[in-house]
């Protein structure tokens, strides 16, 4: 048996649409960067030409202003068009290699030609996260229905560990930050004031951002976890022989409804933390597809020798 999910997601049109997606995110992502560049660097600069130049405050208070105009007007919109676009080039991937039918009501239209051409176009492929086997090959011996679902929990999976990890590391950073900052302030013997306006107040914004954004990720990883835990729920009863094939295919529409939601609203994770991260969760990735084929396999087998 093969329900032709490793060949169709290695097919030339499948990768090309990784590719694409590939592309897209990695753009959505530099104009985060940018974002945050911007929104760190800018009250910094400010606050030390004002403190060397008293004069200097209206251009600070100026350069601030045209700062949130782009980051309103420009950045903030394009970084959403991208990753939406981007959502949907990845569900499209999606439904060819699972077999789902596209939902033109939550999804729109599928995305065009050209778009997914131009975007394939400026992916640059790297060996560290090659596009093929973006599902482990593993689910290639059972029914589609049930190849399916343990696709999905792994999309699901994957997504949250990475979040968990990448927002581990920012507040693990800041803590070690804040408390090497703190004691070099002591070292130094700054009274409060000084070690407040000299040291904390520029540091605040990048603070914030750290803040924020491990709240985001946090949020996401929780997101993925809740799906997780229903394609588990699903999945238990397809092992238990409690819920039909078409049942299965129905709710593994909804689930995808669901994945496709979040990856419009996802905070992005940087291209550096997922290729460090790839190798591992790869390994991990493939060992519980295999877990779940065996499972299966073996209420299968117990099944047929019922009498």
């Amino acid at each position: 048996m093969d329900n032709g999910i490793t060949s169709r997601q290695n097919s030339p049109e499948n990768v090309r649409l990784l590719a694409a997606q590939r592309c897209l995110y990695s753009r959505a992502k530099r104009l985060a960067a940018i974002q945050v560049f911007l929104a760190g660097l800018t009250p910094v600069v400010g606050a030390i030409a004002v403190a060397l130049n008293p004069d200097a405050d209206t251009w600070a208070a100026f350069a601030g202003i045209v700062v949130a105009f782009v980051d309103t007007i420009w950045l903030d919109p394009k970084q959403k068009r991208l990753r939406n676009l981007g959502a949907s080039v990845q569900e499209s991937f999606d439904c060819n290699v699972l077999q789902l039918p596209w939902n033109a009501a939550l999804a729109g239209r599928r995305p065009s030609p050209e778009d997914i051409h131009e975007a394939a176009e400026g992916h640059t492929p790297s060996s560290a996260a090659p596009l093929e086997n973006w599902y482990p090959h593993a689910v290639s011996v059972l029914p589609l229905y049930q190849g399916r679902l343990i696709c999905q929990r792994t999309n699901c999976w994957w997504d949250s560990k990475l979040r968990q990890r990448y927002g581990n590391w920012i507040f693990g950073t800041v803590f070690v930050l804040s408390v090497c900052v703190f004691a070099l302030g002591l070292l130094n013997g700054m009274s409060l004031q000084k070690f407040v306006l000299a040291v904390m107040a520029p540091l605040l914004p990048a603070a914030l951002w750290a803040g924020r954004e491990w709240r985001r990720q946090s949020e996401t990883a929780l997101e993925s976890d809740h799906q997780k835990e229903e394609t588990e729920s699903l999945w238990n009863q397809v092992v238990g022989g409690e819920v039909a094939e078409l049942e299965v295919s129905r709710r593994s529409r909804e689930l995808q409804d669901a994945i496709l939601v979040r990856r419009r609203g996802n905070a992005p994770v940087f291209d550096w933390v997922y290729r460090r991260l790839r190798s591992k969760q790869e390994d991990q990735m493939n060992v519980a597809a295999e877990v779940m084929v065996n499972q299966i396999s073996r209420s299968n087998e117990t099944a047929a020798d019922d009498p």
